[in-house]
């Protein structure tokens, strides 16, 4: 049962970072064609919510949370929200390539905070696969290329993002919240982060920009389906299964995808340092899935 759920485990993070790197697939042509940053977001939020409340409605599942647990969605919203406005914000600033690089920062992040703040031994399979992981990152964004950095507050921007979403990510699976049906848990994230960001975007750029045509409309809605509502749903699945630290690791498939993406549909040459990092992120991927990884002993009454 143990083998079958770790199995489970690795498959909803692999397939949350797959769809997770389909971001700049449809969110910069939108931002390209005019949109602000603000309403990009708060159009790819809503939509994520159009799709999970309809789910939820057909499989008429109750809706209702405790204030307490309201509280701490909210507080998951907020620092979804502030990740998701960086990592957004750093596309304005750099290639969304470059910018997914950095991105994946967090698994390091990760570590750190659970060595931190869990207690979390760090041992020589898992920091192997840090190592590896991230050096592949940098093979695939080309390692030393500043090419297209207009500034460096992209790379701030990148770099607090994967801050951000490590801190999501080690703090959920210990809150009480992470008992709850995974689509509604994300329902009010989503909804909560929509809030925020129509609060943010009034006092920003001044309001929500109108959906300019045909093909903007089925980006969002692509953005609020595949990179959000399947990202999400199955990042929180994967939370509740195996460790923070080995979801992050197996992050390196966002790239990964951004990368084929670029290769397949936009022209990108295939080039052996693209090569490299592939070898390297599979072989990541490996040493962390072919042998148990004990979980950490969190203090869980830090975040009753």
């Amino acid at each position: 049962m143990k083998l079958s759920s770790n199995i489970k485990g690795y498959g909803y993070a692999s397939v949350s970072a797959i769809t997770f790197g389909t971001i700049p697939l449809f969110s910069i042509p939108v931002m390209e064609a005019g949109m602000q940053l603000p309403s990009v977001l708060i159009y790819r939020f809503a939509f994520g919510c159009l799709f999970m409340i309809a789910v939820l409605l057909w499989r008429k599942q109750s809706l209702h949370i405790s204030w307490g647990d309201g509280l701490r969605i909210m507080f998951l919203a907020l620092m979804y929200a502030i990740s998701a406005v960086c990592l957004f914000g750093s596309y304005e600033y750099m290639p969304g390539g470059v910018a997914t690089t950095l991105l994946f920062s967090y698994p390091v992040w990760t570590e750190i905070l659970l060595i931190l703040f869990f207690h979390e031994r760090l041992t020589l399979r898992i920091s192997l696969a840090i190592v590896l992981a991230t050096a592949g990152v940098f093979f695939l964004g080309g390692i030393g290329q500043t090419e297209g950095i207009k500034s460096s507050m992209g790379v701030i921007l990148a770099m607090s993002s994967g801050l951000l979403y490590a801190i999501y990510m080690v703090i959920f699976p210990h809150m009480r919240v992470s008992k709850l049906p995974a689509l509604k848990v994300n329902f009010y994230i989503f909804f909560m982060a929509m809030l925020l960001l129509i609060l943010y975007s009034n006092f920003t750029t001044g309001g929500i920009d109108r959906i300019s045509d045909g093909s903007s409309l089925l980006s969002l809605i692509l953005l609020g389906l595949v990179p959000t509502t399947v990202s999400n749903v199955t990042l929180v699945r994967s939370l509740t299964l195996i460790d923070s630290a080995s979801v992050a690791i197996l992050g390196a498939f966002e790239p990964l995808t951004a990368m084929a993406i670029g290769i397949t549909l936009m022209g990108e040459p295939l080039t052996i340092t693209v090569v490299i990092g592939l070898i390297l992120i599979i072989s990541s991927v490996l040493i962390l899935i072919t042998k148990g990884r004990r979980l950490p002993n969190p203090l869980h009454f830090l975040c009753q």
